[in-house]
């Protein structure tokens, strides 16, 4: 809990009404933001673009997390590190877009042509959940009657809302939970 003494100095309170602490919420928030910047900040400043493709997808989860934790202590670098994902957002989606382009680019050069056409369109995204099936299992093949594993997509659901996850710790879940799927 946040308090300010008599001298006007803000500090935590380490004890609710019951006399028992509460260091494991202020640890949470700790592990939170190292979490963030273990796997966004520092990967993007080092070019890792593999690391943040791989964990774009709990983005939106760290930001509703940061949201929460803001909502109960009211720290203005809680509010810095959401801005900072929704901007990263942005930039992991324009960087999957320029590599899309640049890669169809290449394969698509045609030395007898003259004119090349290239009409830029928004990324459609989908759920998380959904992007993280066709990431770690592959998309269902419409034509011949396949469907989504409605228990894939749950412990998908699932484990993105715990703390300190990565795609690569759910990605191991699921190939070891349905080895004859993935």
């Amino acid at each position: 809990m946040t308090t300010s003494n008599l001298t006007g100095i803000i500090c935590y309170n380490e004890m609710n009404l019951t006399g028992t602490k509460i260091i494991s919420t202020f640890s949470k928030l700790s592990h939170l933001r190292t979490h963030i910047v273990a796997n966004y900040i520092l990967p993007l400043y080092s070019e890792q673009w593999d690391v943040l493709n791989t964990n774009k997808f709990l983005i939106d989860e760290n930001i509703r997390q940061l949201e929460r934790y803001y909502n109960m202590y009211k720290t203005d670098d809680l509010l810095s590190f959401v801005e900072l994902l929704k901007i990263l957002k942005i930039v992991i989606d324009k960087h999957s877009l320029l590599f899309d382009y640049e890669t169809k680019l290449q394969s698509s050069i045609d030395k007898n042509s003259v004119v090349n056409m290239v009409y830029k369109t928004t990324k459609i995204r989908l759920m998380p959940e959904y992007e993280m099936y066709h990431s770690i299992v592959g998309k269902p093949d419409i034509k011949q009657n396949e469907s989504y594993n409605e228990a894939i997509l749950q412990d998908i659901r699932r484990l993105m809302v715990q703390e300190r996850i990565t795609f690569e710790k759910i990605r191991v879940y699921i190939t070891q939970t349905y080895t004859t799927v993935a």
